[in-house]
């Protein structure tokens, strides 16, 4: 008889999500009073705890897409940056007002590694925005208006009406995939 193995169950994504907006949430701004200390001490060790578990498995993840894959070297990226965080010392001796910077830090990199584990893990080699942002990019390393310079070597600004549509194609990606990542975020926390 032989034991199949299983594979472990994917990471509880809104979980790490509702830990982060703990942190991050919009009425903890800076004139926010910060939460008080032990609480505190327990987020940023759950977000710590979120961090190692989700970065493994975004390079995993990722490690499968394409070499040359946008969606690859981005989470790639957001994972070195997790271990980056991991790996600095949080200032024990540091006033509530530091660790409150060093959670928020954790919790932003943990946001970001959410939304590139559920890009990775779909086999998403490239999205519509980074598309539209690879598109505008050529067309402005390409085209003379775009590049133009003035006298003193600036760039001139002289209006260029493919560039300004294909910026507008860029922020309508950009608004569309923000849209679908609050929208699915939302359904998943109305489920739960």
């Amino acid at each position: 008889m032989s034991a199949k193995r299983q594979s472990p169950p994917p990471p509880d994504l809104e979980t790490m999500r509702d830990t982060a907006h703990q942190v991050l949430d919009p009425d903890s701004g800076p004139d926010a009073l910060p939460p008080a200390a032990d609480e505190l001490a327990t987020l940023t060790t759950t977000l710590r705890g979120h961090l190692q578990l989700l970065a493994p498995e975004v390079e995993h993840a990722a490690a499968l897409l394409s070499e040359n894959s946008p969606t690859r070297s981005a989470a790639m990226a957001c994972a070195e940056e997790a271990g980056g965080k991991l790996r600095a010392p949080e200032l024990g001796f540091a006033a509530l007002t530091g660790r409150v910077m060093y959670a928020r830090r954790l919790a932003r990199v943990l946001a970001a590694l959410c939304d590139h584990y559920e890009i990775v893990s779909a086999g998403i080699e490239v999205t519509s925005e980074q598309r539209a942002f690879v598109r505008l990019a050529n067309h402005c390393v390409n085209c003379k208006k775009c590049r133009a310079r003035d006298g003193q070597g600036m760039n001139a600004g002289l209006a260029c009406e493919e560039e300004s549509r294909l910026y507008e194609v860029y922020r309508v990606a950009r608004a569309r995939a923000s849209a679908a990542r609050l929208a699915g975020r939302n359904a998943a926390g109305a489920s739960a």
